[in-house]
């Protein structure tokens, strides 16, 4: 699932044509509701029904697409199976895993760890800990979910905690050198430049950043960016919990918790706070 309106990989100077349909095919599948025949395929990508049909046999030769009885594809399980010995391996991802058991076991709040992509342009949910809230996160925010960092996630009329949280963990020279496309990301918000500049000055004073709804205005929650032997912020660990009778309150407490988990992650990864 991917709520970024960011804009689309640039096309490498020397790729192998047929597996990019390959893969543009069998993306484009996984978002598909329902198994889909080879004319609709053909449709909708642009290619001939010749060329769906040989990428298909391929592709189900290799266990990552199925046929159904009245001749329509959809993809196995084995793209799900490739993905979790991905997600296994990941260094980070897996360092963060217990401290947000204890952050989630601490403050009796739904946890996330979200990790920042290759580009540094994106954030993905890389999982999920911790006691529901009654808003049906899991089908707002799946796991493997990925949105943007500098812009305004779709469907939300402010910029929430863990985006706040990675950019102030970044050099302040970063967040300054894109005012200019900030500022025409957000004309027509509510959201102003300097209201998310003043959020990500808190965030690097106490540490941890506030989520203040958003779009949601019954919950609230806290973020904090962990950091690898580098410096550079690789993810970050964020609460939500449902709005209680004294908000203020619990986000203080909360997100002195979330600093605290957050930073023996970053110890995991070989960080070093020298300062």
């Amino acid at each position: 699932m991917n709520q970024s309106d960011g804009p689309a990989p640039k096309k490498q100077a020397q790729t192998d044509k047929a597996f990019v349909k390959g893969l543009t095919l069998l993306q484009y599948m996984t978002e598909c509701d329902a198994p889909v025949g080879v004319s609709d395929l053909a449709a909708t990508l642009e290619l001939t029904k010749s060329n769906v049909h040989r990428l298909l046999q391929t592709l189900m030769a290799f266990g990552f697409v199925e046929k159904d009885a009245k001749s329509r594809y959809s993809p196995t399980l084995r793209y799900w199976e490739l993905g979790y010995e991905v997600w296994l391996k990941s260094r980070a991802g897996q360092a963060a895993l217990n401290d947000a058991d204890g952050l989630a076991a601490k403050t009796g709040c739904l946890v996330h760890v979200t990790l920042a992509d290759a580009s540094g342009e994106e954030l993905v949910l890389y999982e999920r800990i911790g006691v529901p809230i009654a808003h049906p996160m899991r089908r707002l925010w799946p796991t493997g979910t990925r949105v943007p960092v500098w812009r305004l996630i779709r469907g939300w009329s402010d910029f929430v905690a863990f985006q706040v949280a990675y950019i102030a963990a970044l050099p302040e020279a970063e967040l300054a050198t894109r005012e200019d496309e900030i500022r025409a990301h957000l004309a027509e918000s509510d959201v102003s430049y300097d209201t998310l500049v003043e959020r990500v000055g808190f965030a690097r004073e106490n540490g941890y950043a506030k989520n203040l709804g958003g779009g949601l205005e019954h919950i609230q929650g806290t973020a904090s960016a962990f950091l690898d032997e580098t410096g550079r912020p690789v993810g970050v660990l964020s609460t939500i919990f449902d709005r209680p009778g004294d908000p203020d309150e619990r986000l203080e407490g909360t997100g002195k918790l979330n600093r605290l988990y957050a930073h023996s992650i970053s110890h995991s990864l070989g960080y070093r706070d020298n300062s």
